[in-house]
C-alpha cells in the first residue's frame, strides 16, 4: 500500500464516510467507520486497500435507498483495533475528518489494549462530541 492509495482513502473518508460512537454498555463505546457509495469501482479499491492494509471489515450490499436509481454498497470498520490501524493509516493525509480522526485514534489507543474497557467519563461524552465536531465540518 502506498502513500497515493492512503492519501485517496482518506479523501473518500472525508467525503463518502462517517464515524460514529455510541454506547453499548453503561461504561462502554464502540466507534465505527462506514464508507458508503453507490461506485461499485470504489467500493472495489476501498476493499483493496483495507484487505493490503489488514484491517478487518464488512460489506453490506446492495442497499436500495429512497428515490436512488443505484444501489449502494456499504464499507464497516468496527473492531477497535481494526478502527485504531485505519485511524493510524489515514490520519496523516485526512483534512475535513481529522479531528474526528483524532478523537477517535486517542480513545482507541487507551482501549485497544485490553479486551474490555472501562470508558472513563470523559471517554462517554465521545459521541455528543463526534456530533459535534460534524456539525463544524
Amino acid at each position: 500500500m502506498d502513500v497515493a492509495e492512503l492519501a485517496w482513502l482518506a479523501g473518500i473518508l472525508d467525503g463518502e464516510g462517517c464515524l460514529t460512537a455510541k454506547r453499548n454498555s453503561p461504561r462502554g463505546l464502540t466507534i465505527v467507520i462506514t464508507i458508503e457509495s453507490v461506485s461499485a469501482s470504489m467500493r472495489d479499491k476501498v476493499v483493496q486497500i483495507l484487505q493490503s492494509g489488514g484491517i478487518d471489515f464488512v460489506t453490506e450490499g446492495p442497499l436500495w435507498r429512497e428515490k436512488s436509481t443505484r444501489p449502494s454498497h456499504r464499507i464497516r470498520i468496527h473492531r477497535k483495533r481494526a478502527v485504531l490501524h485505519f485511524c493510524d493509516l489515514v490520519l496523516p493525509y485526512s483534512v475535513v475528518k481529522r479531528p474526528e480522526l483524532l478523537l477517535v485514534q486517542q480513545f482507541l489507543a487507551k482501549a485497544s489494549t485490553v479486551l474490555y474497557y472501562r470508558a472513563s467519563e470523559t471517554d462517554l461524552c465521545i459521541p455528543s462530541r463526534l456530533r459535534e465536531l460534524k456539525r463544524l465540518a
